[in-house]
């Protein structure tokens, strides 16, 4: 599997041991507050990481380049700095708003990154031609 997948997965399965671990405290306190920062990691950090990772493993022409590496370490950067802040906001830390507003928006950056790397030719190839890995 191509480096590219692997960091997708390898981030994506850490995000979500933490986002277990989010709702495994959020059980057992009986305190839901962050909820919502539960959500946006596990389906950032999770759902998504693995999307992007399969991409990658199905397609590793696309996975070369500095654009992937951009795209992993914008959406990683994101996400680890968006839990913590969106937890704190939601706990009434209204000073977190900002770090949570920039950390949506590296998110956003992150994901047009990777429509480009979609939508681009692969390196020797023509826009729309490609080909899938192989087993």
């Amino acid at each position: 599997m191509h480096p590219t997948a692997q960091l997708f997965f390898k981030s994506g399965i850490l995000l979500l041991l933490v986002g277990m671990g989010a709702g495994i405290f959020m059980a057992a306190s009986h305190d839901h507050t962050i909820a919502g920062a539960h959500a946006h990691l596990n389906l950032i950090g999770f759902v998504v990481s693995s999307v992007y990772g399969t991409y990658y493993a199905l397609y590793p022409a696309k996975a070369d380049g500095l654009l992937p590496k951009l795209h992993w370490a914008g959406h990683t950067l994101a996400i680890v700095v968006m839990f913590p802040a969106l937890a704190a906001v939601l706990y009434g830390r209204m000073e977190f708003e900002p770090i949570v507003a920039l950390s949506s928006i590296v998110a956003f950056l992150a994901a047009v990154v990777f429509a480009v790397v979609v939508f681009r030719p692969a390196r020797g190839g023509r826009a729309g031609a490609l080909s899938p890995a192989t087993a």
